[in-house]
């Protein structure tokens, strides 16, 4: 029997959730804004790691920054599948409450660290190392929020309207996504006043999580000795791939744009900062008219919605790679939103079709940890190919969405399949 409460019943609780993973959705955008250019007012671009004994050294230069976000990342696609298998076994509310407490203090521990290295107290590969250290355990605590919200939605809404659910949670993560640029103005008065300001929005999200959200009931598998879920079970293997690719490219576009605004523009970092800021304005607005307006109202499987979008992504990406002026760099940003406003939540609701109820808590963190996987590689895949040639990754990006896009049209007749039978 189907216990899933209706969606006029759950529409109240799933509020709160809504605006808990906006201020996520604004604490991953602020770090993008900001630390291109933080990592460089830090001297991370100019670190050379040397063995003298071997006469071997290497200055990583823009990589030494993406790779922080690249770490965060990887400890998020492996943790998140852990959260997602506590949040099965015991409910999605105190492993959400969890994880958005751990954002804030993650938050306050890293930029701690940066302030040491404001301050001139420490810097070179030490500073880096503290760094990496901080934004590990940011990650390991933080990611418990995550997975565990995609899965509370499940619980929360029908069948019928769980794409709709899951668009509403990535569109209020877009609203965040838009508002969390906005911070990066106060870097006027300080480079970590934005990261600040958002640990302490993190925390009243979470004390609106535990005043107002409900309890869900634990989906523990009926069978204690059933294996985890895997990567590669075949229900569900295209997805992960597909929201790998995604993602790597996402990840790679990101943490590149800062230095491209500042680099293609000529412009100094507090004002490519700025610049960026209003990029990601864009792009966050237009994902949110995709996810508003076009997954509100699209009828049919969701992976129709993945099939719509990256078209979308590709113009958007080749775009960027032939920008020369601000314009077109908005104008690219606008159709990178809207691609990614529809792919992401077809996506993310798809493979959710074809599991069992009390698998979509360990579904949710595999699929979080394929797309933080992909927020490894892709900085670092950025960071390299932009050392070459600063248009390299967004070429890249444009081949990559080409092959995805027809892998795509063929997990839409396997899913149909599926779903008829």
């Amino acid at each position: 029997m189907d216990d899933t409460p209706p969606a006029h019943k759950s529409a109240p609780r799933l509020t709160t959730l809504y605006f808990a993973m906006m201020t996520i959705g604004m604490g991953q955008t602020v770090v993008f804004a900001i630390l291109p250019m933080l990592g460089r007012e830090l001297g991370l671009d100019q670190i050379v790691f040397s063995i003298p004994a071997l006469g071997w050294e290497f200055a990583p230069r823009e990589m030494a920054i993406t790779s922080l976000s690249a770490l965060t990342a990887l400890i998020f696609s492996l943790t998140a599948p852990f959260w997602g298998r506590q949040s099965d076994r015991h409910g999605r509310k105190p492993i959400i409450l969890f994880g958005l407490v751990g954002y804030t203090v993650g938050t306050l521990t890293f930029n701690g660290a940066a302030q040491i290295g404001l301050s001139g107290l420490l810097g070179g590969v030490a500073l880096y190392l503290l760094l990496l250290l901080t934004r590990v355990f940011h990650a390991v605590i933080m990611s418990a929020a995550t997975p565990a919200s995609s899965a509370y939605v499940v619980d929360a809404t029908t069948l019928h309207d769980r794409v709709k659910g899951i668009g509403k949670l990535n569109a209020f993560n877009q609203v965040g996504a838009m508002v969390g640029p906005a911070l990066a103005w106060f870097v006027g008065v300080h480079f970590l006043a934005p990261m600040y300001l958002q640990a302490v929005i993190t925390l009243i999200a979470a004390f609106f999580v535990w005043r107002l959200l409900p309890a869900t009931t634990c989906h523990k598998s009926r069978d204690p000795n059933a294996p985890r879920l895997s990567y590669f079970d075949p229900r569900y293997r295209g997805f992960i791939l597909v929201g790998f690719a995604m993602f790597t490219m996402l990840g790679m576009v990101q943490q590149t744009l800062g230095f491209y605004y500042q680099d293609v523009l000529q412009v100094d970092s507090i004002r490519a900062a700025k610049l960026f800021s209003v990029a990601m304005v864009i792009s966050s607005a237009s994902m949110l008219v995709s996810q508003f307006v076009v997954v509100q109202r699209f009828k049919g499987l969701p992976i129709g919605l993945v099939k719509l979008g990256l078209p979308f992504s590709l113009v958007g990406y080749l775009m960027i790679a032939n920008a020369d002026s601000l314009p077109l760099l908005l104008t690219a940003m606008l159709f990178f939103g809207l691609g990614m406003g529809m792919a992401g939540p077809g996506y993310s609701a798809s493979a959710t079709l074809v599991v069992e109820p009390h698998e979509q808590g360990g579904l949710a963190g595999l699929m979080g940890s394929a797309a933080g996987m992909g927020f490894v590689i892709g900085p670092l895949i950025g960071g390299f190919l932009y050392r070459w040639e600063h248009t390299l990754p967004y070429w890249f990006a444009s081949g990559v969405m080409l092959f995805v896009m027809v892998g795509v049209w063929e997990l839409a007749r396997r899913l149909r399949q599926v779903v008829s039978d």
